[in-house]
């Protein structure tokens, strides 16, 4: 991304109209496809649904993997459109030429601006398609009810429920990733896990994938809590399943997954505090929702087996790559 102001109009032109979520779109519910990369192929087939644009950095070394070792499609569909990160976007207002953190400016210009960094990380994670569902980034609030509440009018609930159930039934994904949606966390990270285990368990028995919860990525593995507290139907199982960011590999086993999270996390320009997560957290932990399919912990067991495999082989230098070509 160039650091030097440009005008917003130039940046925006770079954003393929397919990103918008218009009227004549909501009759199917589904945003159109935004296709970030051609990865994908035979392997697991993973949807992350999540409130923001920058959300998807919790799960980042498992998507990374996923694609790029296993030969998974991964896509991101993305409830809200970004508007409330304003607060903390002053060190990129010189890069945007525009003062964002003014609420009304920030307001106009972030569901654009965030969509492109988006983009960005997500390309270096390697997920293949993204889906924005536009609704309201109103505020940052912990009361639930602001935004699922019987009169709530924050988000389009049926519209985002439709569409998430239709993106289920095209795609056939193996699993889907949440956030878990405990008390203390924005009440917009808890109404997309909601919705995402609402619409999957729309679906035929037979038909649902495996909906897995993650908490903020830390250096322990967290153990499993169950259930979550104070919400009915969030109950997880005790068994938690690991994707270790320290995996070591490269020359000298001098290299890990923290590397390319922080690429991802990097480009989240207008997020100011998220630079702050850069080589935070050793361990994604994953818990399996107890509405799950009865073999939810056999598939989400061998997921995790095949992520611990070795995706880079060593290699052996000889003396001209220099004194420290050897591997000892």
């Amino acid at each position: 991304m160039n650091f030097e102001p440009r005008s917003l109009a130039l940046l925006l032109s770079a954003l393929p109209a397919a990103c918008r979520l218009t009227p004549s779109d909501t009759t199917n519910a589904v945003p159109p496809p935004h296709r970030v990369t051609h990865t994908g192929g035979a392997g697991p087939r993973i949807l992350a649904v999540v409130a923001h644009p920058d959300d998807e950095i919790s799960f980042a070394g498992t998507l990374f993997k996923t694609a790029t070792y296993l030969d998974g499609v991964c896509d991101v569909a993305v409830i809200t459109n970004g508007e409330g990160g304003f607060k903390y976007a002053t060190l990129s207002e010189r890069i945007y030429g525009e003062e964002l953190t003014e609420e009304t400016v920030g307001r106009a210009h972030l569901p654009h601006i965030r969509k492109l960094e988006l983009e960005a990380g997500c390309r270096l994670l390697g997920v293949r398609n993204l889906y924005f569902f536009e609704q309201k980034d109103h505020r940052y609030t912990t009361d639930l009810a602001e935004v699922l509440g019987p009169d709530a009018r924050v988000w389009d609930v049926a519209e985002v429920l439709t569409g998430l159930r239709r993106l289920l039934q095209t795609y056939r994904y193996d699993f889907v990733f949440t956030l878990s949606p405990t008390n203390s966390t924005h009440a917009h990270h808890r109404a997309a896990t909601l919705l995402a285990l609402d619409a999957v368990g729309s679906l035929p028995e037979n038909e649902r994938p495996v909906v897995l919860c993650t908490r903020s990525p830390s250096d322990e593995a967290i153990p499993a809590r169950s259930p979550l507290p104070g919400l009915p139907g969030t109950k997880v199982l005790p068994e938690a399943f690991v994707f270790d960011r320290t995996q070591k590999f490269g020359h000298r086993q001098s290299l890990d997954y923290k590397i390319v999270i922080n690429w991802a996390i990097a480009e989240h320009k207008t997020q100011g505090t998220m630079q702050r997560l850069m080589n935070r957290g050793d361990h994604e932990t994953y818990l399996l929702f107890e509405s799950n399919p009865p073999d939810a912990a056999v598939r989400t067991r061998q997921l995790f087996e095949q992520l611990a495999g070795d995706q880079f082989p060593s290699k052996t230098y000889s003396s001209s790559a220099g004194t420290n070509a050897t591997n000892q």
